[in-house]
This record gives structure tokens, sequence and C-alpha cells, in this order.
């Protein structure tokens, strides 16, 4: 006679009470206290929701924070540059201290009281422009060794890094910040720009940009690695989180993209997709469980206003009871 374990491959279990809907993921069990009522968890996706807008639409910005506290600094609005940076709550967005220098497609990280921006394009060209923020206001600070534009950062300010980028000509250099000076260090094995990029100064991931590429490599405050290729190759994508759990999103195929990914360390997999297909925007805060996308732009060049926020799947105790 066929068994439960042989069918599903796990064995039907008695608790004395019940794990957590997560802990219980993969599991079948019956609780002593009612051994009628057969239990499993499953498993809901990851979703996006909507979020408040942002005030002032633009592209190509740099970004800072966490999913409920983060900065939208610069970027470009059409064919301008801008220095106006916002800072998001959780559900709206405000005006806070504008940047020394407006410019767009910048490396940036930190937190929403103290984050920098470095490198970026302005009508004087690539720039290699660092500014601090200490919640407050934004200062000038030392340069980057190469001036670049579309790069990405991770990190703090006071121990930053970044990575990839525009120079004209793809990239390969990364650099180190100390919270004085910047320092160049080992040079990726491909050389691209506007990937996604983030977490710290010893252990990064960058993942696509070039032509289309879906090439990811990990930093471990040494060197850079080669790792398993995001399953859709893209351009003008962001992402957030850890090497070993990250999130992409957005991008430019061409067209512009709605794809999420996410990483675990081993493999990238599909997600939901975003509501608004959009790419260039570099507004990706959070992590695995909980991130934020925001400006870009979408369908027909349009520079959407949304904010998208990104829910980790949830999971739910089922009950079957037998007679």
């Amino acid at each position: 006679m066929a068994t439960y374990k042989g069918v599903k491959g796990v064995k039907v279990v008695t608790k004395a009470t019940d794990p957590t809907a997560s802990e219980a993921d993969g599991t079948v069990w019956y609780n002593s206290t009612s051994p009628t009522a057969l239990k499993y968890a499953i498993q809901s996706g990851g979703t996006w929701a909507s979020g408040g807008n942002i005030n002032n639409a633009r592209s190509r910005s740099g970004s800072a924070g966490a999913s409920s506290s983060s900065l939208l600094a610069i970027g470009a609005g059409g064919p301008s540059y801008i220095a106006l940076v916002e800072e998001y709550n959780g559900s709206a967005w405000s005006e806070v201290g504008d940047l020394a220098t407006a410019r767009s497609e910048v490396g940036s990280a930190g937190t929403t009281t103290a984050a920098f921006c470095a490198g970026g394009e302005s009508p004087a060209g690539k720039l290699g422009f660092t500014e601090t923020y200490n919640g407050t206001s934004w200062t000038e600070v030392n340069n980057l060794t190469t001036s670049r534009a579309l790069l990405q950062g991770g990190g703090t300010i006071t121990a930053g890094i970044v990575c990839a980028g525009n120079k004209p000509g793809a990239a390969p250099e990364t650099e180190e910040w100390d919270g004085t000076s910047w320092t160049e260090v080992n040079n990726m094995n491909t050389g691209r720009n506007a990937g996604a990029g983030d977490g710290t100064q010893t252990a990064m991931f960058y993942a696509g940009g070039g032509a289309s590429s879906g090439v990811t490599e990990q930093w471990n405050g040494t060197s850079w690695s080669e790792v398993n290729d995001l399953n859709t190759g893209r351009v003008q994508l962001t992402g957030c989180g850890i090497v070993t759990a990250s999130l992409v999103y957005g991008g430019d195929i061409p067209p512009d993209s709605a794809t999420t990914e996410k990483y675990d360390g081993t493999s990238w997999s599909e997600q939901s997709d975003l509501a608004i297909a959009r790419a260039n925007s570099y507004i990706g805060q959070g992590t695995t469980s909980a991130a934020v996308y925001a400006a870009g732009y979408g369908p027909g060049s349009a520079y959407p206003l949304a904010t998208e926020e990104w829910g980790d799947p949830s999971y739910t105790i089922k009950t079957v009871t037998i007679s």
C-alpha cells in the first residue's frame, strides 16, 4: 500500500504544538492535542504593492536607506539634471536638503542620516565628486580616483564601495571609501555599467548591465568572482540586498521590463512582476523581504511618480479534519 512518504517524500509527524507557518513549510503534522486535524503550511508568493508617489519625476537617480526609510537623490528630469533629494517614511515622500552638484547616474549608499553619493554625470561630463549627507545637508568631500557615471554603491558613509560605471566605456574599476578618501582595489572580471548592485564593503553583488548581460559577480572584500547569471539579462535594472539574499527588478531588455528576480546565494529565481514596467531608476532599497522602487521611466519614455513596495512571501497553516 502506498504511504504518504512514498508519494510526497515526507513523513506525517506528530507535534505537541504547532510550529510557525514559515518553519512548517514542507511539513505535514498532527497536533497531539487534536489528533484528528491534519495540518500543513502553504507559501504564497511575494508581491509588489503601491506606495506613496514621489514629488518630482526623474530617472537615473541615487538612493540610500531601507524600504521604510529611504533617500531618493538627484537624477535627471527629462533633459535636465537636478539636485533635489527626497526622503521616504514608508508612506510618503518629502523634500530634504539638495546636493551641491546637480547630476545623475551616481553610486550611492548609506542611511537617511548618513549617506554618500559619488561620481555621476552633469553637463560638464563624467564626475568624480563625492558628497556625504548627515540627515540635514550635503558636504563635498574627496573625489573618486576614477571619474565615471552609471556606477553602483554599497556599504556605509565610513566604509563604502563603488564599482563598474561608464568612463565613457564600460568600467571594471572598484573603489573603497574609508570615510575620508577613495582607494582603488581589484577590478571586476567584466567591466559594465547600468547594472544593479548592493551590499557592504566586504560583500557586494553586481548583476546585469553591459550589453543586456545577465552576468552576476560577487565581491568578498578582496576580489570579484562570477556566480550564476540572471534568468533575464538586462540593463538599467535596480537591486537591493546582500550577496546571499538579493532582489533585482525592472530594467531594459528592450523593451522596459517588470521582471523581478531573487537570489538565494546560489541561483536566481523569477518572482512576481512590478505593476509598472520601467528602467533607469536605480532607486532600490531594502531586502528580499521588504524593498522599495521609485522613479525611472516607463512605456513611452514616461516618468512615473509611482512607488512600489515589495513584500516577502507569506505562509499560512491549513487544517484538514479527519473524521
